[in-house]
């Protein structure tokens, strides 16, 4: 009997990915922002709509780090309907992951029930689009600035999706996606970072180079990567 699958990539033939392998292979520009890497980040933002992005091994650093490039401390509200990176991320920082419920419509963080769970520790919001969905953003973004905290957005499943005419990548401080095989667009592992301006991309992008969590990665199970 033939395995039924929920969803299979979609590959493209062979032949046609053969040609870029041989311009790595000639360059033996592997890794640390070569010339593909470049050319995805920029084609990938022109393509969403987005000013800046940077790219990931996977969507799990992406959000790793996003915390890291806000100076992310104390506690952060997020969703318990979602996969366990998101919440992993903030542990492997230090910060107290709280859980706020979700609407029973949407599966997203239920913005009404944001406020009772603000604490003076409380530095950020971390809400998930779920299944591309689009989150209460206007209700979030109020409460955010009503308290003063960041808001990034896990966006891992909201790639191309698109709110009110335009990119819902933009809403918040930083939106996360992922490129894994399961995902809408996938590039085999990856994922990204998307930030509003080039300050904010170079302070992201030398995160990534010199300042890895290392240590707190090396406990991460393999399965745990978006």
């Amino acid at each position: 009997m033939d395995n039924i699958y929920v969803t299979q990539p979609f590959l493209p033939p062979l032949e046609e990915f053969q040609p870029y392998l041989e311009q790595i292979w000639e360059s033996k520009w592997l890794t640390n922002g070569g010339p593909f890497h470049q050319e995805l980040e920029a084609r990938l933002a022109a393509y969403l709509g987005v000013e800046h992005l940077a790219l990931f091994a996977n969507g799990t650093i992406a959000l790793v780090t996003a915390l890291q490039c806000l100076r992310i401390t104390g506690e952060v509200i997020t969703t318990p309907f979602s996969f366990v990176a998101t919440a992993h991320s903030l542990l492997w920082n230090g910060i107290k992951p709280v859980f706020v419920d979700i609407q029973p419509e949407t599966f997203n963080l239920d913005p009404e029930k944001l406020e009772a769970a603000i604490t003076p520790h409380t530095a950020a919001i971390m809400p998930v689009h779920v299944y591309g969905r689009p989150c209460e953003v206007e209700s979030i973004q109020t409460i955010a600035e009503t308290y003063g905290l960041k808001v990034i957005y896990d966006a891992a499943h909201a790639f191309g999706v698109t709110y009110k005419g335009e990119s819902l990548l933009k809403h918040g401080d930083l939106s996360i996606l992922s490129f894994h095989a399961t995902k809408v667009f996938s590039t085999f592992e990856g994922g990204a970072i998307v930030c509003p301006d080039a300050k904010t991309k170079n302070r992201i992008d030398d995160l990534r180079i010199s300042a890895t969590p290392e240590k707190s990665l090396s406990l991460r199970p393999a399965s745990t990567a978006k």
